[in-house]
């Protein structure tokens, strides 16, 4: 392997901001919304993923894709809303070997209770923070970090 080429300061200001970000923007968020919405934000994220994609709902490893968990953490997760009644597993009419999630009326009401908060939480950590005028190119930045 060659020598990896150094981080100038810029660089290693961008990078050490943007690692701090990945580390405490997650469990603030998630904090937030589970003081004040009872509901965790991968709960959240999944539920709202859930409600986009009525009425067919998704397959786990779509889901997993949209919150940005493995497959396995997902699926855990949509155990724990089916048992709530928040979302219900239907047999994949294309592929009889799995199946889709799909968000329930429960999950409805669960995710538009939760909403204001999260509209809120996202707003006084996120956006208050960036010039309306870099939405567009820090929006294609960070999809080309996750490959979108």
């Amino acid at each position: 392997m060659d020598t990896p080429r150094a981080l100038t300061p810029p660089e290693e200001e961008l990078w050490r901001a943007f690692a701090r970000i990945l580390n405490v923007l997650p469990r603030v968020i998630d904090v937030e919304l589970q003081t004040k919405a009872n509901i965790t934000a991968p709960e959240y994220t999944a539920l709202s993923s859930l409600g986009d994609a009525r009425p067919d709902g998704l397959r786990i490893n779509e889901l997993a894709a949209r919150v940005g968990l493995s497959a396995s953490r997902v699926s855990r997760l949509a155990d724990g809303l089916v048992r709530r009644g928040e979302v219900a597993r239907h047999q994949d009419p294309d592929d009889a070997r799995g199946y889709r999630l799909t968000i329930t009326d429960a999950g409805l009401t669960r995710i538009e209770a939760a909403w204001p908060h999260q509209v809120d939480n996202v707003r006084r950590t996120v956006l208050d923070h960036v010039d309306e005028a870099d939405y567009e190119v820090l929006t294609r930045t960070l999809r080309k970090i996750v490959g979108d």
